[in-house]
């Protein structure tokens, strides 16, 4: 049989489509089948999250009522009721304290409008000028803590209990501070020895600050509404801080950083462009996402009817693995980026819980956590500094000092030790555009 040019070049011709052929089939097997593993992890990640929302939403319960619901959210609670003697909508099994908590805490996020942020603000602000002028010109390193702790204290007094924040006492605030963390801590503990000392001076300290709140009854206490509102506050707003002003890599972030800083307050104001609010909220939306508040949200299930005891057990939903579960949030999931924001899947807006879901979520959700958050964040990198202004944090970890992907440690003890540090070097090159 002759072989003719023309035979060689068609079955050339051939064997290129079928390699090719080939080859697409290859591709589409492999791709499919890590379309198939992926679709199952994300699966899976839905299946997880959706078991932890179902205790933080109360709906593990099955059919439910109020009652139900206090019960359960009260019994993991009891350690604050020993701890703090407080009765609000966390601790209370009765309806109607808990009714009064929430209409209490209500009545006055409702009532901030624009005028009332951009007040909020500028009290911020002045708070914070208070706490740092006595520190000069941190010659010597500061503890990040003394500075933010009574920040935030003060500045929530505001709003709830119309305190004027240049009649406090400073000293009055870091002894009021100290206490509510040496008493949180103490409440974790088997043994509570510390706890009569403490508490004595906690309600000292808070007689001499709220002096029109005292005698009060139990449901009636100042620190049914300084519990939420400032001991969950104080970390976050540190923490994201800290995360957007000294650890961002990333150039779009640094920058709308900057913008939100430098804006600040105007965008509260109506007639400004809601989009350049939305860039700021996602800050404290971000912050919230990587270090909410509460990281594990604990429930008493019902007593197992076999369990002979009839004791209920307490179930966790674990709210930390929720916002940083790689299938949900992407391979950056431990990353500090606000922009993530603009555009969240179904699987992430159900993941997302930092102020609880369903019917009990906290009453800040709406705009008042966010707000308050980004506003006492913006009032530290304009008032403390940022690492563009010259301000260091050293964390007292060599990882953390040096790596500045590394996600930061949250616990309640893990910030006690960061200081700042001004590098009056960088300082001055900033003064001088950047010219040595």
């Amino acid at each position: 049989m002759k072989v003719t040019k023309g035979t060689i070049l068609v079955t050339a011709i051939l064997g290129v489509i079928i390699a090719v052929l080939i080859r697409k089939f290859i591709v589409s097997i492999t791709t499919n089948y890590h379309l198939r593993q992926q679709e199952s992890l994300s699966s899976k990640a839905r299946q997880d999250v959706r078991r932890h929302r179902a205790i933080v939403d109360f709906s593990f319960l099955g059919p439910n009522n109020l009652s139900d619901r206090l019960a359960s959210r009260a019994t993991p609670n009891e350690r604050l009721t020993e701890a703090f003697g407080i009765q609000n909508s966390f601790t209370t099994t009765c309806p109607t304290i808990y009714t009064h908590s929430v209409t209490t805490a209500r009545s006055v996020i409702q009532t901030m409008d624009s005028n009332k942020w951009i007040d909020f603000f500028h009290v911020a602000e002045a708070v914070l000028d208070r706490v740092v002028n006595p520190l000069g010109e941190f010659e010597t390193p500061v503890y990040l803590v003394t500075i933010v702790r009574p920040l935030v204290f003060i500045a929530m007094l505001h709003p709830f209990f119309s305190v004027e924040p240049t009649q406090i006492s400073l000293d009055d605030v870091g002894e009021a501070t100290d206490m509510i963390n040496l008493l949180w801590m103490e409440s974790k503990k088997t043994s509570r020895t510390g706890l009569h000392e403490y508490q004595q001076r906690l309600q000292a300290a808070l007689q001499r600050i709220l002096p029109h709140c005292f005698p009060c009854r139990q449901e009636k206490h100042p620190l049914n509404i300084i519990i939420p509102a400032y001991e969950t506050m104080w970390r976050v707003v540190l923490l994201t801080y800290v995360s957007a002003g000294f650890r961002v890599k990333d150039r779009e972030t640094a920058e709308q950083f900057r913008q939100v800083v430098e804006d600040c307050p105007r965008y509260f104001n109506k007639e400004i462009d809601s989009d350049v609010l939305e860039v700021a909220l996602n800050f404290a939306k971000e912050g919230l996402r990587l270090y909410p508040p509460t990281k594990r949200i604990r429930r008493t299930a019902p007593s197992d009817p076999l369990n002979v005891q009839g004791d209920p057990h307490v179930v966790a939903a674990d709210v930390e693995k929720c916002h940083r579960d790689a299938r949900i949030w992407g391979p950056d999931a431990k990353a500090f980026r606000p922009s993530r924001f603009r555009e969240l899947t179904d699987a992430m807006k159900e993941a997302y819980m930092p102020f609880g879901a369903g019917k009990h979520q906290c009453p800040t959700a709406s705009k008042f956590g966010y707000r308050a958050i980004i506003v006492l964040v913006v009032a530290l990198a304009k008032g403390l500094g940022t690492l563009d202004s010259g301000l260091k944090i050293r964390f007292d970890n060599a990882e953390l000092d040096e790596n500045l992907s590394e996600v930061l440690p949250s616990g309640r003890m893990d910030t006690e030790d960061w200081v700042c540090e001004m590098n009056f070097t960088d300082a001055m090159e900033q003064g001088n555009g950047g010219e040595p």
